[in-house]
């Protein structure tokens, strides 16, 4: 009997044109997901590093400014030992670099209640005649602030007798380098006069009648050389003015008195800036002379302050590089938003400010 074969056909099947359409979004959609996940991974990881960036400079430049206030000294003989100025141009340094799109003017200065715009006004700020220090803006150069302190040299081949010296903070445009190719950066410079240099120039920071006028040919270690932090000794000798650290694009303070009350609690009153007065509010002269302020009532506000909030803004290295190529002109303004409006935006985006309350512990002789 002959073997039965049986003849089976294999059909070869093609996926349909809905099927491939299926396939090709759910894919779609596994991308998608897979990518907004990665990208939400990487902006997560950019904050957070660019937050430990900041809060690691900002560390930094803090504890040096508290060790300096916390070792200020100061007499009650009608000098001025310390003083403040809040900066609205790049004259006082003589070594700003300018830029094609400059830090803008208006849009820098946050002071009074009637400096911020009318959207961004709340009750409080109302009742306290300003915003919170925090959201403040100090001028295109920050606060200019020095005062004498007795805090270690930081130059350890300095000569320190332990005398008194004149020291200064401020923010300046300038290049990392001396090279004419740095890209210049918003550094908080350090400016420091040598103990003996100081007590040859005398312990009075009174804009006119101080010892700290002029700038000096022999250098920042000289005496009159507190006004300008980077100024190059023709000498050659060896500067301790230096940049504390860059990518700082604003710096400011406040200034209180230590008040008590009846039933033993204390306040603290603001003395600096002076939200009062009707007079230039952003200069501030710490002094027992009389002749400074006409109203007796009112001496107070150049006394030498119990506390002081300091404040900076730091730029994240990466917000700095936006912010030099818009200052270059490589990047246009934001939409809807004018040239100075897209300055600050892009400082806001990529900044984070820090504020330290300081008490000093020193007082008057």
């Amino acid at each position: 009997m002959k073997p039965v074969y049986l003849k089976i056909s294999q059909t070869k099947r093609a996926f349909t044109v809905l099927e491939l359409l299926v396939a090709v979004s759910v894919t779609a959609l596994l991308a998608g997901l897979l990518l907004n996940i990665t990208s939400q991974v990487v902006q997560t990881q950019t904050q957070a590093s660019g937050n430990l960036e900041t809060n690691q400079v900002a560390q930094f430049v803090l504890d040096r400014i508290q060790e300096d206030l916390q070792c200020a000294v100061y007499r009650n003989d009608g000098n001025v030992w310390m003083a403040a100025d809040i900066l609205d141009s790049t004259d006082n340094s003589r070594n700003w670099v300018e830029s094609a799109v400059q830090k803008p003017v208006e849009q820098s200065l946050r002071i009074l209640i009637d400096d911020w715009p009318e959207d961004l006004v709340n009750p409080s700020y109302d009742a306290n005649l300003q915003g919170p220090i925090s959201e403040t803006r100090n001028g295109i150069s920050g606060t200019w602030l020095r005062f004498f302190t007795e805090a270690p040299e930081l130059d350890p081949n300095a000569e320190n007798s332990g005398g008194a010296r004149a020291i200064s903070y401020q923010i300046i445009r300038h290049g990392l380098t001396s090279s004419v190719t740095s890209t210049p950066r918003y550094q908080l410079f350090r400016s420091d006069v040598s103990d003996l240099n100081t007590f040859e120039a005398g312990f009075n920071l009174h804009p006119t009648d101080g010892g700290y006028t002029n700038i000096n040919d022999d250098g920042p270690r000289e005496s009159g050389n507190v006004i300008n932090p980077i100024f190059t000794r023709q000498s050659g000798g060896k500067s301790t003015d230096f940049s504390l650290a860059s990518n700082i694009v604003d710096f400011g303070m406040r200034a209180y008195l230590i008040r008590n009350r009846n039933q033993g609690t204390g306040y603290l009153q603001q003395i600096y800036p002076d939200l009062n007065s009707t007079g230039d509010i952003y200069s501030y002269l710490a002094s027992s002379h009389p002749l400074y302020r006409t109203d007796p009532q009112r001496l107070f506000l150049n006394a030498f302050p119990d506390v002081v909030d300091i404040m900076v803004r730091v730029l994240t290295a990466e917000g700095a590089s936006a912010l030099a190529a818009y200052e270059d002109g490589l990047i246009p303004p934001q939409e809807g938003l004018s040239v100075e409006e897209t300055w600050w935006e892009l400082v806001e985006q990529n900044s984070e400010v820090y504020v330290r309350r300081i008490r000093i512990l020193s007082k008057g002789l």
